[in-house]
């Protein structure tokens, strides 16, 4: 494995404005993301996971830069990302996909399969018709479907045939980086199995490299080979699969796993259970943001942010219980 991260990410932040009031219009500022240092090694598996709303989905969107963030660096095989523009942010942007969580709306209804598939061939090369229908027909079978589905449009497919379309328009420029939203939580159980399998399939095939959000810890403990938790905006707690599974340092990371449901109805066992709702990402507590509904907090936490920190090889944790 490179030393150098495929992907990398610096203090990113991302804050959007809010009005309310209908008279005064006060504004306010979500910090959706809020100072996230990540980096995703080549033919990595990066899991990133935590409740909805806390950033998951917005910092996917950033680093390609679906949406420009407020701050921070983002860097894809040493190239600066915002620093592209025009034909250069193009290019590489070819070698970043994104597969969205509904595979249904992702696509346009407007256009047949073909259409969606060879839609990024238009864009970024000079292949004949025919050519591209070919390599279309090709990826279509690589997901798991065949020469019929090409004339059909999104209505008439099921969801799982719309993600594996959307898996065959994300991989038709061959990119390196793929963003994956929440690819199986909109799918039946059953499809959602034959998708995972499907991406391990497609990862070894293509040499893909993954930036996987969910909120499934079944699925990130399955196909993630590290995990990284966000809270509120920002990472809590980072490691390989295994170890963060096994010893969860962050008391949020410890609540996440507590919620698993365990397939043996006589078992009993001890459970760190959440207290309260999540703070407002436009207004956050000072101090570490968990402190609000974590029962081990003390002042320090109320007052002082945490820094992340290596607690342990390859283990990164934002948490001054850990200190």
């Amino acid at each position: 494995m490179s030393r150098r991260p495929l992907l990398e990410v610096r203090g990113l932040r991302r804050y959007f404005e809010q009005k309310s009031g209908w008279i005064a219009r006060r504004k306010r500022v979500v910090r959706a993301v809020d100072g996230v240092d990540l980096a995703v090694q080549p033919g990595e598996v990066l899991g990133l996971v935590g409740e909805s709303g806390c950033g998951k989905t917005t910092l996917g969107r950033c680093v390609l830069r679906l949406i420009e963030p407020s701050a921070g660096e983002i860097t894809f095989d040493g190239q600066d990302l915002l620093a592209l523009d025009g034909a250069a942010l193009r290019q590489a942007r070819s070698e970043m996909q994104i597969v969205f969580q509904d595979p249904i709306s992702s696509l346009d209804p407007r256009f047949a399969v073909e259409e969606s598939i060879v839609e990024p061939l238009r864009t970024h090369t000079e292949l004949s018709r025919s050519e591209r229908r070919e390599r279309a027909l090709t990826l279509l079978e690589e997901v798991g479907l065949g020469e019929q589905h090409l004339d059909r449009y999104p209505h008439e497919l099921s969801g799982g045939q719309c993600q594996r379309v959307a898996l065959a328009r994300a991989l038709i420029l061959r990119p390196r980086l793929l963003v994956l939203d929440e690819p199986t939580s909109a799918l039946d159980v059953s499809v959602q199995a034959q998708i995972i399998s499907l991406l391990v399939q497609l990862k070894e095939t293509y040499h893909l490299t993954y930036l996987f959000i969910t909120h499934d810890l079944g699925v990130v403990r399955y196909i993630s080979d590290r995990i990284t938790v966000m809270y509120l905006g920002q990472m809590v707690e980072l490691g390989p699969t295994r170890a963060v599974f096994e010893s969860p340092l962050h008391p949020y990371t410890q609540a996440l796993l507590a919620a698993v449901p365990i397939p043996e109805p006589k078992a009993r066992e001890w459970r760190f259970v959440l207290e309260g709702a999540a703070p407002s990402p436009a207004n956050p507590p000072p101090g570490c943001r968990f402190h609000t509904r974590c029962s081990s907090a003390r002042d320090v936490c109320r007052e002082r942010e945490p820094a992340l920190r290596q607690a342990a090889p390859a283990r990164w944790v934002a948490c001054h219980l850990e200190e």
